[in-house]
């Protein structure tokens, strides 16, 4: 195409531009953007109030984990009035010791004895052979999940404002196209009354005009109403309302001229994409879980030290003091310090059983991570593709737009006089009108392809803090 052509059909671009805005220009109500609909709908989206809930918690429950370190500490104290009549004899208790243990004698006794115990226990888990160390790494690998799924909802909230905000640009433009046609169909009608009032032309040009004046009004009211509901949904997701959601039509030129060379110039950065970095926080957990299971069955040494006081109201000698009272005056103290070192010979086979359990699971996070990366990458050439199209398909449509255009010029002067029909007048019409909503469909492609590669090469939120959007 030689240079005189590519400025015509660019003139051709620019006026069209202008001349889909006029509801733009006449309304009051401040134009929306899309960093205003992004902050909206990330303070109004309830799934990302959840993840935020999450990663507090997540948060809290790293810090928890770092305590786990600390001894036990337990105190005691028991005053009670009993019998002390017990017979010899083994047991397994299962971890429920009686109060009383001792006083066996020949015969039953049921007289009641007092008497009371204090006790003051550590107990701590000294060396477990790195089991701490991992489970503070699992713990911080989880908050790092957490944290990254927050982030990945954070991106896919992203693509659905980019989608709301572009559909909303869409619709406000498709209205305007219908309202336009409306205007021109009513200006044409005046005529072509005014020409069969005249004599000039039949009247059946007159009914024609009247029943595709008609069409377009319902083409009007079906854009009316499909560009009411999308501002609806964008009142119920930002929590805005639905009156002010009006589209900045400055970001349409922003993202068809800065944009596109913005973008498709901009360094490729899908190492730190929110899903690798997703699937990659999953398979270190993997790992560390992995790490966690086999520490778990390392030997543990716990230290121990305790100290407690007796009193009771039966005598060293087995005399029973009729005062229950001075059963409750202390009259023996005991200590113990020791180290114990505790392992359970079978865990040789839990190991071997569960280990591989942990490990399976890791192997599956490292697939996902390496699946999640060759579809990164197709998205990345797909979106290179679709650009390349929708780059082609607007530039043809600019010329669509042009011939259609001026096809419609030139009958309308051939119809006003008399050198055709308003069949041929309706048919140009409905070529230019058609031309208007591919060029509109071609330039909201390219706006979306641009915001698509932006998305799927990490380079969103700098092209909207960048172009202002």
């Amino acid at each position: 195409m030689n240079n005189s052509k590519s400025n015509k059909v660019l003139l051709t671009i620019i006026g069209a531009l202008l001349f889909l805005h006029p509801l733009g220009a006449q309304t009051n109500v401040a134009p929306v953007s899309l960093q205003q609909l992004l902050n909206n709908m990330q303070s109004n989206y309830e799934l990302l109030k959840s993840q935020g809930s999450l990663v507090q918690a997540r948060q809290a429950e790293k810090t928890a984990v770092t305590y786990k370190r600390l001894p036990h500490f337990n105190t005691m104290f028991q005053a009670a009035v009993s019998s002390n009549n017990n017979l010899q004899g083994t047991y397994q208790s299962y971890g429920m010791i009686p109060s009383i243990t001792g006083g066996t004698r020949a015969k039953s006794d049921l007289n009641a004895i007092s008497g009371d115990v204090a006790f003051a226990g550590l107990n701590w888990e000294a060396v477990n052979f790195g089991e701490y160390k991992a489970r503070e790494d699992v713990a911080k690998l989880n908050l790092l999940v957490q944290s990254n799924e927050f982030a990945s909802t954070r991106y896919d909230l992203n693509g659905i404002a980019s989608a709301y905000y572009l559909e909303l640009i869409r619709q406000f433009e498709l209205q305007n196209i219908e309202q336009d046609n409306v205007t021109r169909l009513q200006q044409l009608k005046v005529s072509i009354d005014a020409m069969v009032n005249s004599g000039l032309r039949p009247g059946v040009d007159s009914m024609v005009a009247g029943a595709e004046l008609s069409r377009s009004k319902v083409g009007m009211y079906q854009a009316q109403k499909n560009l009411a509901q999308i501002r609806v949904q964008l009142s119920t997701l930002t929590g805005l309302s639905a009156n002010v959601l009006m589209p900045d039509t400055n970001d349409e030129t922003k993202l068809l001229k800065d944009g596109v060379a913005y973008v498709f110039t901009s360094v490729i950065d899908t190492v730190h994409h929110p899903y690798i970095n997703l699937y990659s926080s999953l398979y270190d957990l993997g790992r560390s879980k992995f790490k966690l299971e086999n520490k778990s069955y390392y030997p543990r040494i716990w230290f121990d030290a305790n100290g407690w006081v007796k009193g009771s109201s039966v005598s060293y000698n087995d005399q029973y003091n009729s005062n229950l009272l001075d059963g409750y005056a202390p009259g023996r103290f005991n200590y113990f310090v020791g180290l114990t070192l505790t392992y359970d010979i079978m865990n040789i086979v839990h190991k071997r059983l569960n280990a591989s359990v942990a490990r399976f699971e890791a192997d599956a996070a490292y697939h996902q991570l390496q699946n999640e990366k060759a579809a990164l990458n197709d998205e990345v050439q797909r979106a290179l593709i679709e650009k390349d199209f929708q780059t082609n398909k607007l530039f043809e449509t600019g010329n669509q737009l042009e011939s259609a255009s001026s096809a419609y010029s030139q009958q309308l002067g051939l119809y006003k006089s008399g050198l055709s029909s308003v069949i041929e007048l309706n048919t140009a019409l409905s070529y230019y009108i058609t031309a208007q909503k591919d060029y509109l469909d071609a330039r909201v492609g390219l706006m979306k392809s641009v915001l698509n590669y932006s998305l799927v090469t990490n380079s969103f939120n700098t092209l909207v803090q960048t172009l202002k959007l």
